[in-house]
């Protein structure tokens, strides 16, 4: 049989008068309300380290999945870019076909072409796609639940 240690603790006369007219009403000590006090607010303690462990590992697990998802998607989005500026490229050259090879035509569609290349390589330097795809797919999901 496990021998009971005696433990000291200072309380306000208010917890005390609670702790008397509790003991009173239960026909319980006031150690054993206070043991039961104790053990009930260890193991709320521990069950709360548990969860936040889970927590951890739960969001471990979804940030594993979303970052090849993320990565799946970001080569996507490079493929079609690169589609895209392929389709104009052709395009360009069949305008310049159609414009029956003038000279002013072919330079004038090879400085739009031009800037159109620099206007996209603009785009996809300053971040615009990983901003929208972010927002998409946040790294935090509270903050995805909080937007919706």
């Amino acid at each position: 049989m496990s021998r009971n240690e005696r433990v000291n603790a200072i309380v306000t006369p208010k917890t005390k008068r609670a702790l008397e007219k509790l003991s009173a009403t239960t026909g319980m000590s006031q150690s054993e309300i206070i043991n039961i006090a104790i053990q009930e607010h260890l193991k709320i303690k521990s069950a709360k380290e548990d969860i936040n462990f889970i927590t951890k590992q739960i969001d471990r697990a979804i940030d594993s999945k979303l970052d090849s998802y993320h990565n799946r998607l970001f080569r996507l989005l490079a493929k079609m870019t690169k589609a895209i500026f392929t389709s104009l490229y052709i395009n360009g050259h069949m305008l310049s076909y159609l414009s029956n090879n003038k000279q002013i035509s072919q330079e004038f569609l090879k400085k739009e072409i031009e800037i159109a290349n620099k206007k996209a390589y603009q785009v996809l330097k300053s971040g615009f796609l990983e901003e929208d795809v972010t927002k998409l797919f946040p790294n935090d999901l509270k903050s995805y639940e909080e937007d919706y």
